[in-house]
């Protein structure tokens, strides 16, 4: 069909002028001159208007894409040629057919652009090419021959413009399910010096007796045990980072029968990100910051200074963690306090307060700006409860104690008991040549009872006071009262021992002793040494007329100690990345704690099982992460987690994870074929300028003297373009500044895999494909029987201008024109 067409039709306006070339600017000489004229303005005109034909005609543009690479098998390879040579048979008669072949010989000679790409499969970029083969507008088709398995998965863009165009994807599958077991991929943890690195190998096929090893630098640092694989597995294996910068490791897998075992490598690259550093605060506990390194191990760079030389000029955001461990407010002036909150508040910094007698409240803290950071509250001089008392009375019934006097002590025990109240604790040792306990260690809330038990006693056997005295004190051990008291009523005729070393060992435990000599008045200087070296007093009852108060606690001026010491059952709460794998069912007991309370908002990791204090608490303070631990880290509360295996992994953990947010950048490495894009995100608020980073090769060289340029997309987030080769390791370092350097890195494969090693699972969905650009998945009847839709492009339009020879054909007229009016009228 053709059609005449102009583009510019107001130019038409002026065939009005015609008429007037017979009569201006002067007549024609003749009716052939006006017609010369005429036809000169006429054709001028026509060609001003620019006419064209327009032709339209039905062609179609079809593709073929055959895959010809190593993951099809030779029979499926042989398959896929004959079915591509039929189709570009059948399809030329339809229109023009081109040719995308992706590795192997050439399949057909004509018409066939060779897309290799090292060896690999890469669908996405066939596609992209097929789509650029078909001229925009025109009708055409794709047809997609191959097994699926590409080799990255860069496929999204080419399959979209494919639906836009309205291009259907025909598709036929070549895919045999192989005897092979393989990797297809590794991914690592993020890990610092000195932790654990979990990687994880993705082991594709079936297989039995299979193992999966780690080398690095020809070392196998790791080793999987014997495991089968049905299809699928994934191993996890663990290994310690031990220095900072970057492992390149190769993940193999051994297995006693492999068809295919040139795939049963992958390379992968970990970057590790400098130790953890801590200042360490902390005067009381005797060499705790070496102790401390010496549990936590590499991971960790402990760095100890006096707090009292910090101030309000201290810099603590140099650090990832500031730790006060059982060091007193008054050893911390007021104006570093304030900067540390403000480190912690602004700059990401983390916080672990712990310890015991000199921390939280008991060190001073209340209602300082350290207490307004914790997670756990402080109580005040408005803690005024009264304090609880465990009191072991030592009672001689011995025949020596006889008439009056065994009625006398038992009249000051009675005396003793009714001073306790409730939450008190009280326990009767009576001794007569042999120890017993008249009344076990129990509440004081059953006056009754233990009054019934005083009465029973009497006076029978011998004096030997030293075995009751050790049995008093082994049973005030585990008591858990404010003060502990060990009260001795006789009538001081006992045998000689080592009272002193005994007693004063009670006296660091802070269990007090008094003596109460009754039956004789006066002084006894045995009983008096005793009180002495237990800290306690010496009272002489000589009758019931004699009686005297008894002081069961110490005397103190400040409030209550919130420091308890004993043996105190603890329940690990908080999630699994507080704990891992460190198994939290079953922890030791403390041998101490400090009595605080819970936050609102707080997260509480650690209790004490039989009050639900809060032994170990967290919480997010602005940018920056607070820890609570009311005990010792590496003292005398903790002392029985020592033997706990699991505890510096833990501990390890708190810490990391209190510190974890403190870094300038969070970095992102997006490859893309021959491209990698480094992504940049602002963490600090002090950081104004572009991150600054260099890439390094293998040897820990850098590559180019300039930094990489980054462009800021928005306020804090930065990005560069770096181009690479496609199959090589990239690792890049970013200048921190006082925080030293991060690091990122992605290996050789992270955006493809090799041609033997895609999974199927992550394969390319042919059918999918084709039902969503309209197409068919072809089966050989589909080719021989029928003819494939090439979707519903547009018509083909061929446009011929005609204006030119127009404008050409004026000219002529022109000159014929001016050719009659100079001849000569004689020879006319």
């Amino acid at each position: 069909m053709i059609e005449l067409a102009v583009t510019y039709p107001v130019f038409a306006w002026l065939l009005l002028a015609v008429p007037a070339i017979w009569f201006w600017p002067s007549r024609p000489r003749s009716a052939l001159h006006g017609v010369l004229r005429t036809l000169i303005l006429v054709l001028t005109v026509a060609a001003l208007t620019q006419p064209v034909l327009v032709s339209s005609r039905s062609s179609e543009h079809h593709v073929v894409v055959l895959d010809q690479s190593d993951s099809v098998s030779d029979e499926a390879r042989r398959e896929g040629a004959a079915m591509a040579r039929d189709l570009v048979s059948r399809l030329g008669g339809q229109g023009t057919v081109a040719v995308v072949q992706l590795g192997g010989a050439a399949a057909l000679t004509e018409n066939t652009t060779a897309l290799q790409a090292g060896g690999g499969s890469p669908l996405g970029d066939a596609l992209a090419l097929a789509a650029q083969s078909i001229p925009h507008g025109m009708q055409g088709s794709v047809t997609l021959v191959t097994d699926g398995l590409s080799t990255d998965r860069h496929w999204g863009a080419g399959v979209a413009q494919l639906v836009e165009r309205g291009i259907p994807v025909h598709t036929y599958d070549l895919y045999e399910a192989a005897d092979d077991v393989f990797i297809s991929d590794v991914q690592s943890s993020d890990a610092r010096v000195g932790e654990s690195v979990t990687v994880r190998v993705d082991v594709v096929g079936t297989g039995a007796d299979l193992e999966v090893l780690l080398i690095n630098d020809g070392e196998t640092v790791a080793r999987s045990g014997p495991f089968a694989s049905d299809g699928r597995r994934s191993v996890a294996l663990q290994f310690e980072a031990r220095r900072a910068g970057f492992i390149d490791f190769e993940a193999e897998l051994v297995a006693a029968r492999d068809s295919y075992p040139d795939n049963n490598t992958f390379d992968h690259i970990l970057a590790v990100q400098e130790p953890v550093r801590i200042l360490y605060l902390g005067e009381r506990q005797r060499d705790a910051a070496t102790r401390l390194s010496t549990l936590l191990g590499a991971g960790f760079d402990i760095e100890t200074s006096a707090g009292r030389e910090l101030g309000g000029s201290s810099d603590f955001s140099v650090y990832d963690l500031v730790m006060l461990d059982d060091l007193p407010a008054r050893s911390l002036p007021e104006d570093a306090q304030h900067a540390l909150a403000d480190a912690v508040k602004n700059d990401g910094v983390g916080l672990l307060h712990s310890g015991g007698e000199a921390a939280f409240a008991d060190g001073g803290y209340f209602d300082t700006a350290v207490a307004g950071l914790l997670p756990v509250e402080l109580t005040g001089d408005e803690d005024k409860i009264d304090p609880s008392v465990g009191l072991a009375i030592i009672l001689d019934t011995s025949g020596s104690m006889a008439g009056t006097r065994i009625e006398l002590a038992k009249h000051i025990a009675r005396i003793a008991v009714r001073r306790l109240q409730p939450h008190d604790r009280i326990g009767i040792v009576e001794f007569y040549g042999n120890k017993h306990w008249a009344v076990p260690m129990q509440p004081a809330s059953n006056k009754i009872e233990i009054d019934r038990a005083i009465g029973r006693m009497k006076a029978i056997g011998g004096t030997v006071l030293y075995p009751a005295v050790l049995e008093a004190y082994y049973g005030l051990l585990n008591v858990n009262t404010r003060y502990k008291h060990i009260l001795v009523i006789t009538d001081a005729g006992i045998e000689d021992s080592n009272y002193e070393a005994m007693i004063r060992r009670m006296s660091r435990d802070r269990i007090n002793l008094s003596t109460i000599l009754v039956g004789q008045g006066g002084h006894n200087q045995i009983m008096s040494d005793m009180a002495n070296w237990g800290q306690g007093r010496f009272y002489s009852v000589g009758n019931q007329f004699q009686l005297v108060e008894l002081i069961l606690k110490q005397p103190s001026t400040k409030k209550p100690s919130k420091y308890r010491q004993g043996v105190f059952g603890v329940e690990g709460l908080g999630g699994r990345g507080w704990w891992a794998d460190v198994d939290n069912t079953a922890l030791p007991p403390l041998n101490a704690y400090v009595e605080v309370e819970r936050r609102d908002g707080a997260e509480v990791l650690i209790e004490a099982r039989d009050r639900q204090h809060p032994v170990l608490a967290s919480w997010r303070y602005g940018l920056g992460r607070v820890t609570a631990f009311m005990s010792e880290p590496v003292g005398a509360g903790t002392e029985g987690w020592s033997d706990w295996d699991g505890y510096a992994e833990f501990l390890g953990r708190v810490l990391a994870r209190t510190a974890a947010d403190n870094t300038p950048f969070d970095l992102t490495l997006a490859r893309r074929h021959d491209v990698v894009t480094l992504t940049a995100r602002r963490n600090l608020r002090d950081e104004s300028s572009a991150p600054t980073a260099y890439l390094l090769d293998a040897d820990g060289g850098v590559v180019a003297e300039s930094p990489v340029a980054f462009r800021e997309y928005a306020p804090g987030l930065f990005e560069a373009d770096i181009p690479t080769r496609p199959a090589a390791a990239v690792r890049a370092v970013v200048d921190a500044g006082k925080r030293g350097l991060q690091r990122i890195a992605a290996g050789p494969r992270s955006d493809t895999s090799g041609e033997r090693q895609v999974d199927p699972a992550l394969a390319l969905d042919l059918n999918g494909l084709s039902a969503l650009t309209g197409g068919t998945a072809l089966v050989p009847a589909d080719i021989r029987d029928g003819r494939l839709a090439a979707g519903s492009g547009e018509l083909s339009f061929v446009v011929t201008r005609i204006w030119p020879w127009l404008l050409l054909l004026a000219l002529l007229m022109y000159l014929a024109e001016l050719l009659y009016r100079r001849w000569p009228r004689e020879a006319a």
